[in-house]
Formats: structure tokens, C-alpha cells, sequence
């Protein structure tokens, strides 16, 4: 270990959440989330990493027609366990009955533990878009277990590990792997893809920690299976809102099934709607301008 290291200080006005994946993609290194930005603590030349993110700045800006203000600090520090530091700065998420934490954590008891590991690939359930979409899935599993309730006639205990029994659930942009893997832990057939190979990577990584296994684990999008339309009860995109508009992903969705979008800012949903036909808002939450939206197909 060098003596000294670098430090990297971001702060940004918009899109953070994807300065700081993209800061984690460049690096390597762990970070640290600051109020409006994040830090990045590494021995290697800061120099390329500033502008690679001033770059990719620029690119979202083109893409989501918006505009980012960057800010840096930078200084050089002795070193120290700046890993142990950064491991206590990341502490667990409790959403329902849902418990993500890291593998330093233990689990709780009587909720669904799942280990997640911050990473290069996005998705530990701290972000609005993660979190929202933890909760849409929570609230349609307690639909389907009262229909099963009213279709037997009876009360019944509930038995949280086979709320989604008999569902086939398609993750797009699966990420970390977090709400496949929840998904899974709940008795659902999973299907899971991403474009990014780091993400497949991380969702497989992530299976092994949780003791599942996923369905179908794959490199790619909707159209790497065309032959799978209209075969899935939920389909979770928690992707940003252009990609979402230029997916079918109606087309992918059962008759009576559902769709639960995030990663949608709140100026663009309207976009959103707009494009998806024939579906019915079940849900609409916004969390810090982030909106997360549970659609029906009325069929």
C-alpha cells in the first residue's frame, strides 16, 4: 500500500446515481456518497478519471436533453483503512419485509435477507428507483395472495416465500441482480438480462451469496427472445426513461399482467405513458422526483 492516495470530490446538480455508477465503472474503487455527490479515494492519477466523468456528463447531457453542473475538489491524503471506512458508511435497507445488506451484516429475522455487496453494477436498494420498485413488488404480492385467499374461501397463514409461486417475472437491466433475486425468494420463475456484461457478472455473483438460483441469467435485451411475447406476469424495467420508450416491453407482458417501470424522473412520465398502450395505472410513487409505475395489461 502506497503512503499516500488521491481523492476525488464530485458534486453534481443531475444525474448523480449515474455519475457514480459511471465513477465505479471507470475506477474500480469503491466510493463514498456524499450530500449531492460522492468521493472517490484511489492511488492511481485522478487526472483521466475527472475527465472521463466530465465527458460522460456531456453525453448525458445530449442524451436526456438536460443540463449537469459539475463540481471537483481534489487533495492528497495519507493513507489508511479507507475500505473499512467506506464499509461502515454503507449500512443496510429494510423496505416491507424485504432486508438488503451487505455481507458484513448479519441477517435479520422473520424478514426475506438478501446479500448485496456494492458494486460496480447499479442496484443495493439505496436508490429511489431500487427501492420503489422493492415496494411495487411487495404490494402486488399481497394482491396475489388475497386472490389465492378469495379463490380458496378460507384464511390462510401467509407463506412470504411462495407469494409469487407459479409467476414468471422478467428483469430487464437486472443490475446487481436485487430484485430478481427477491423476485426469486418468493417462489417466482426469474428471467434476468442486461446489455452489461459486469451486470450478468454481478447478478450471477450475487445468486451464489443468496443461495438461488435464477431461471435464466443472459447477455442482451427483449430482443434476444422474441419467441417469449406475451409470456411474462411482471415484467421489472428499472432502466432510465428512453430506453423504457424504446423497449416493447408491453409486448412481452400476459394479458392481466403487470409491468413495474422505474428509473423514470417525474417530468417524464407522461413520455412514458404516452408509449404504453392498453395498460391501466395500478400504482404511481414518486420518491425525491424519482417515479416508480405499476401497469396492468387490460388485455
Amino acid at each position: 500500500m502506497e503512503s499516500y492516495y488521491n481523492c476525488l470530490s464530485v458534486k453534481a446538480d443531475n444525474f448523480l446515481w449515474l455519475l457514480q455508477d459511471k465513477a465505479l465503472e471507470i475506477t474500480g474503487e469503491a466510493i463514498e456518497e456524499i450530500e449531492q455527490g460522492f468521493i472517490v479515494r484511489t492511488e492511481a492519477d485522478i487526472k483521466p478519471i475527472k475527465l472521463q466523468l466530465i465527458a460522460y456528463a456531456k453525453e448525458l447531457e445530449t442524451i436526456m436533453s438536460d443540463s449537469i453542473n459539475l463540481e471537483f475538489s481534489e487533495e492528497t491524503l495519507k493513507n489508511q483503512d479507507w475500505i473499512a471506512s467506506y464499509r461502515k458508511s454503507i449500512t443496510p435497507i429494510e423496505c416491507g419485509k424485504y432486508y438488503i445488506h451487505p455481507s458484513w451484516f448479519e441477517g435479520k429475522k422473520n424478514k426475506i435477507n438478501v446479500i448485496i455487496d456494492p458494486a460496480l453494477a447499479f442496484g443495493s436498494g439505496h436508490h429511489e428507483s431500487t427501492f420503489g420498485c422493492l415496494e411495487a413488488l411487495e404490494n402486488l404480492e399481497h394482491t396475489f395472495q388475497e386472490i389465492e385467499l378469495r379463490n380458496k374461501e378460507k384464511e390462510n397463514s401467509k407463506n412470504w416465500s411462495n407469494a409469487l409461486k407459479d409467476k414468471i417475472i422478467l428483469d430487464v437491466g437486472c443490475g446487481s441482480g436485487i430484485l430478481s433475486i427477491c423476485a426469486k425468494k418468493n417462489g417466482a420463475k426469474v428471467w434476468a438480462c442486461d446489455t452489461d456484461e459486469l451486470a450478468i457478472e454481478a447478478t450471477k455473483d450475487n445468486m451464489v451469496k443468496n443461495n438461488v438460483l435464477l431461471d435464466k441469467v443472459f447477455l442482451g435485451s427483449l430482443h434476444t427472445i422474441p419467441t417469449q411475447k406475451g409470456k411474462f406476469d411482471i415484467i421489472l424495467a428499472n432502466i432510465l426513461t428512453d430506453v423504457i420508450v424504446a423497449l416493447p416491453l408491453e409486448s412481452y407482458v400476459k394479458q392481466k399482467g403487470y409491468l413495474i417501470l422505474s428509473g423514470i424522473l417525474e417530468q417524464y412520465i407522461p413520455k412514458v405513458l404516452n408509449k404504453i398502450k392498453n395498460f391501466k395505472i395500478v400504482s404511481q410513487k414518486i420518491n425525491n422526483e424519482w417515479a416508480t409505475l405499476v401497469l396492468q395489461n387490460k388485455g
